[in-house]
């Protein structure tokens, strides 16, 4: 519905519904930098003030933004795996669906989200951690640990999305060369690490980020915690989910 310059429309028609929906079409058109109430209002033929109707101002909007990308995320835990194997594909999903929105994972790094659905992604969280014994301040502080992980690797693969193998690997050698010029001297770690530096926001890196995370987690698990995971449970690639007899399971 959008559009250039503000036009009539009918009295009482505009939703809320409707300024979320063309705020995420502007976002995903020019980019996170563009979105202000004025071009949205501009989008639904509305002047600014009558957003506010339905907004309170650009943090709420924001807010239902976010709110609608985790809408179309679906929580379907396997309840049969321990914590780890739950929290493991629940992570792998959270990622995969999140590159589909690359405008909003900025916003979504600035502020939490605090619509319906961001809860329920995490009282989803809450209902795997707790269950299994942990102290309640560590699984809150789990939670944001896990999504502000997950949001920050997202935003450094976001520039990348979508390049062929070619183009990756271009970018693996610039990287790799840029690393091996610097000075050993004063960077000889640097310079010995630049094979494993130069391959950022990769599936294998993140695989081994999660479960750093997750054994670090596992530590903080009273030993008299129900369903106890063990600490080698691997993270799921694909969207799959862990089976512990026989590795990875596809959907």
């Amino acid at each position: 519905m959008g559009g250039g310059g503000t036009r009539a429309r009918e009295r009482g028609s505009l939703t809320r519904e409707e300024i979320v929906r063309e705020a995420l079409a502007l976002l995903e058109e020019q980019g996170p930098g563009s979105l202000s109430m004025r071009k949205v209002a501009d989008r639904v033929g509305v002047a600014p003030n009558a957003l506010y109707t339905h907004v309170r101002g650009k943090a709420d909007l924001v807010d239902a933004l976010i709110d609608q990308v985790y809408a179309g995320l679906e929580l379907d835990p396997d309840r049969s795996g321990d914590w780890r194997e739950q929290l493991a594909t629940l992570a792998v999903a959270l990622r995969r669906h999140l590159l589909d929105y690359p405008a909003l994972v900025p916003l979504a790094l600035q502020q939490p989200g605090l619509g319906p659905n961001s809860l329920r992604l995490g009282e989803e969280i809450y209902a795997i951690l707790r269950p299994a014994g942990f102290p309640d301040h560590v699984v809150v502080g789990a939670v944001y640990a896990m999504l502000t992980y997950i949001l920050g690797f997202v935003a450094l693969e976001i520039p990348r999305a979508g390049a062929t193998p070619e183009d990756s690997d271009e970018f693996v050698r610039q990287m790799r060369a840029f690393f091996t010029t610097l000075p050993v001297s004063m960077l000889p770690h640097t310079v010995e690490l630049a094979p494993l530096l130069a391959r950022i926001s990769t599936d294998d890196q993140f695989e081994q980020g999660m479960t750093i995370f997750l054994d670090g987690l596992a530590s903080r698990q009273p030993s008299s915690g129900s369903n106890s995971g063990s600490a080698d449970a691997p993270v799921p690639e694909d969207g799959g989910t862990v089976d512990r007899g026989r590795g990875v399971r596809g959907r």
